[in-house]
C-alpha cells in the first residue's frame, strides 16, 4: 500500500493523481446534490461537446466521441472520468514496471497509456449504455417523452445539435434534441415540446412552445 502511494505521488504521475482526487469530489458533490450535473455538460457554443455534429475542432471530437466512446448514450462527464481513471492505472503501472529516468520517458509512459484507456473506456461505455438507456429511456419507453414539455439546455438546439431537459415529477430528463429541417435555432432555456423521435439515431424532434415569454 505504501509503494502503491509513493507512486501514485511521484513527479510523473503526480497530475494524474491530483486530477483524480478533483474528478472523486466533483462526483462527491454530485450525488449530495450540491452541483447540477450540467456542470461537466458540454454544448458547442460554449466550446465544449455537445450531442450533434456542430463544426469545428469541437464537433469533430465530440463526433468520436459519439462514435467510438458511447457519447451518444453515456454522459460526456464519465467518459471524460473513465478515461481519467484508466490512464492514471496505466501510467502507474508502467511506473511500478519500468521506474522512469526523466521526462522522455515520463512522455513515452503517458503515451502509452492513451490506447489501453480509450479501449477500457469504450467498454467500460457498453456496459453502462444499458443503463444510461434505461435512464434517457428507449422509444420502446420514448411514447411518454414526445408531447412533454422542456427546456433547451445546450446553447442552441438546431436541425446537427441540441440537448432538452424534459420536466418529469421524478427527476428531469436529458435528451438528445434537434429542430425539423427549416425550422429556426432555439436558444437556450426556451421552453420547447418532443415532437417525435428518431429510432436510428435516438434523438428527439423539437418545436418552440408558445408558453415561452
Amino acid at each position: 500500500m505504501i509503494e502503491i502511494l509513493k507512486i501514485a505521488i511521484s513527479p510523473g504521475v503526480l497530475p494524474l493523481t491530483v486530477l483524480l482526487v478533483l474528478m472523486g469530489l466533483f462526483w462527491l458533490v454530485c450525488l449530495l446534490g450540491a452541483v447540477d450535473l450540467d456542470f461537466f455538460t458540454f454544448d458547442g457554443d460554449g466550446g465544449g461537446f455537445d450531442s450533434g455534429d456542430g463544426p469545428g475542432t469541437v464537433s469533430g471530437s465530440n463526433r468520436w466521441l459519439l462514435r467510438h466512446l458511447n457519447g451518444d448514450v453515456v454522459p460526456v462527464s464519465a467518459i471524460l472520468s473513465l478515461l481519467l481513471i484508466y490512464q492514471w492505472c496505466a501510467v502507474m503501472l508502467g511506473h511500478y514496471f519500468r521506474p522512469p529516468s526523466d521526462f522522455a520517458d515520463i512522455a513515452i509512459l503517458y503515451g502509452l497509456g492513451v490506447a489501453p484507456a480509450l479501449i477500457f473506456t469504450k467498454f467500460t461505455g457498453i456496459l453502462l449504455r444499458p443503463l444510461f438507456v434505461g435512464l434517457q429511456g428507449k422509444e420502446g419507453e420514448a411514447a411518454p417523452i414526445v408531447g412533454r414539455l422542456g427546456r433547451v439546455r445546450s446553447g442552441t438546439c438546431d436541425v446537427r445539435s441540441g440537448q432538452v431537459e424534459v420536466d418529469d415529477p421524478v427527476h428531469p430528463l436529458l435528451i438528445n434534441a434537434r429542430v425539423t429541417e427549416g425550422a429556426a435555432a432555439i436558444s437556450r432555456g426556451s421552453r420547447v415540446q418532443v415532437v417525435s423521435h428518431h429510432t436510428e439515431q435516438d434523438f428527439y424532434f423539437v418545436n418552440l412552445h408558445t408558453e415561452n415569454p
